[in-house]
């Protein structure tokens, strides 16, 4: 029994010493880190030489490099990369951006821009929206942007950044639905304006012809209607209208005179 109380008590020794060279291993560890971690931050070697701009078409790099207050001679590990994330969310023209470090010296910040495609002009200032309906900037002009103008609703009370104020979120619905079309088939539909000052009672119009379209609900397949019925009849310099606010053929009117 002697013996057995001897050999508890060494083991118990030995796992002290154990713990106690375990704790030791893991305070030099955790020593060493820190004094990597001081050093890199100090070496010239991690100072940012290179920031690349990636994905932007309106939005100048030098302004999104502005927006992250991210500067070269920085050290690479020293920046805040949520932070400069959401100073450049801040530009309304940015919908998402993501930064990385590429070591040793490099900063890409890679940009999803919004697309500009509508206009409203109220009493000479002009808002630039997007297919969801936020508003990008205000304008003295958009000459030269290919954008389409867009009536019935007024974003002179909505922040810039934020979608358009309206008692009728229909509308909204609208602007979203033809906007995604008009972005991706700018040439096939030629919109010069919509308007949507009654939600059920929606109008497209292109050159002289007025596209009568109800209400936000299949908007594709009734623009398809319309543009067939254009090119069928060759109807592009033609003034009327087409009616293809209900299901079966549409209906077409054309101005003689």
């Amino acid at each position: 029994m002697g013996n057995a109380l001897v050999k508890t008590e060494n083991e118990l020794i030995l796992n002290r010493r154990r713990r106690k060279r375990i704790r030791k291993i893991f305070l030099l560890f955790i020593f060493l880190i820190s004094v990597l971690f001081i050093l890199l931050i100090k070496l010239p070697y991690f100072n940012i030489k290179n920031i690349k701009v990636y994905g932007n078409k309106n939005i100048q790099d030098n302004k999104i490099i502005e927006l992250s207050n991210i500067y070269k001679g920085n050290n690479i590990f020293y920046i805040n990369l949520n932070s400069s994330k959401k100073n450049i969310l801040s530009d309304p023209y940015i919908d998402k951006v993501t930064i990385t470090r590429k070591l040793p010296s490099q900063i890409n910040i890679n940009v999803v821009e919004r697309d500009a495609v509508f206009y409203i002009n109220i009493n000479k200032d002009f808002y630039v929206i997007n297919e969801d309906g936020i508003v990008l900037q205000k304008r003295d002009s958009v000459d030269n942007m290919k954008l389409v103008e867009l009536d019935g609703i007024n974003p002179s009370s909505t922040k810039v950044g934020n979608v358009i104020k309206t008692n009728d979120n229909r509308k909204i619905d609208a602007i979203h639905n033809i906007g995604d079309l008009i972005k991706d088939s700018k040439t096939s539909f030629d919109i010069k304006s919509i308007d949507v000052s009654n939600s059920l009672d929606i109008k497209a119009f292109r050159s002289n012809m007025c596209i009568k379209l109800g209400s936000a609900d299949d908007m594709q397949e009734k623009l398809n209607k319309a543009l067939n019925i254009i090119q069928q009849e060759k109807l592009n310099d033609s003034r009327g209208y087409i009616d293809v606010r209900f299901d079966g053929n549409p209906a077409f009117s054309v101005d003689n005179k």
